[in-house]
């Protein structure tokens, strides 16, 4: 899940969280049952989350890692790096996240998102100097985002449980799945020969952690509600929902 559609997501919801219903007399918040996007967005303690133990502790070290590691560092790159350097950083992760997009696109049967992906990819690596500008989008090709979980929902798998994955936050059984297969396909590829190159391995994924951490304004616990941990995995798991339905 794009990182900073969470953070807007957030800050879109949080004021509704509040006068959410409680689940209906028939539902039974411990048994997994299956439900699409409007019931769970009715109804927040629906979403099965049987390791909320679990998650919790996990959501809680997130949030150190995030304020004693991750913010720090990226108030350094925020001093060495300007603005129009930073969006350069963004255009090349995203140009390389159209071989993941493609992948995905053609697995889902969207031949003409597939196209566009492809054309894009051409474009940009090309006249956008490698990817770090993104002449596509102001030819007309609009970005799109697609991801392996996305395909397995496509295909009619469930969520599965909620988790919440060490300094990758907010995920499901199926999405973790899929984030591993995404990762496989570009270890596979490897565009960038980074295989047999620890040290460009090394500035190639702090680099990524950065713009991804950069892209959005969440801080945790900054919501104002006391119910940050069920406020994300409801935004979550309905933000996922509509992925797959479009």
């Amino acid at each position: 899940m794009n990182p900073a559609l969470l953070g807007i997501c957030l800050a879109v919801l949080m004021a509704g969280c509040a006068g959410t219903p409680p689940p209906p007399p028939s539902v039974d918040p411990e048994t997994p049952v299956a439900r699409d996007a409007d019931q769970t967005t009715a109804n927040p303690l629906a979403i099965y989350d049987p390791l909320e133990p679990f998650n919790q502790r996990v959501y809680r070290f997130n949030a150190l890692a995030d304020r004693y590691v991750l913010l720090p560092a990226l108030d350094v790159y925020r001093t060495v790096a300007p603005p129009p350097a930073r969006q350069g950083i963004s255009n090349f992760f995203d140009n390389i996240g159209e071989i993941v997009t493609f992948a995905n696109t053609l697995l889902q049967g969207k031949g003409h998102d597939a196209a566009v992906t492809v054309g894009r990819f051409l474009v940009n690596s090309t006249l956008g100097v490698a990817g770090l500008m993104d002449p596509a989008t102001d030819l007309g090709l609009a970005r799109r985002d697609e991801d392996f979980g996305q395909t397995l929902g496509a295909w009619g798998m469930g969520p599965g449980p909620y988790l919440v994955l060490p300094l990758l936050g907010p995920s499901t059984l199926r999405d973790t799945g899929g984030l591993a297969a995404d990762f496989g396909i570009e270890f596979a590829i490897d565009p960038l020969l980074l295989s047999g190159n620890p040290a460009r391995r090394v500035a190639y994924w702090t680099a990524y952690a950065l713009d991804t951490r950069e892209r959005q304004d969440f801080r945790y616990y900054q919501t104002g509600s006391p119910f940050e941990y069920t406020l994300v995995r409801l935004i979550y798991v309905n933000f996922r929902a509509l992925q797959i339905e479009r």
